[in-house]
């Protein structure tokens, strides 16, 4: 039996946007600071904006 991952990275967060914004999340993904995938990007954006509150 395999290992269970751990909790660190296994949270779900589901969102709803437009195709124009997914679109727009792509292409921001696709810069290489962001990871190369709309979650990586995403989990950076957060990341970064909440050092600034």
């Amino acid at each position: 039996m395999s290992k269970l991952p751990t909790t660190e990275n296994t949270e779900t967060f589901i969102m709803r946007i437009s195709p124009e914004l997914k679109n727009k999340l792509n292409q921001l993904a696709r810069q290489s600071k962001y990871g190369g995938n709309a979650s990586s990007a995403i989990r950076y954006l957060i990341e970064n904006a909440s050092r600034y509150n």
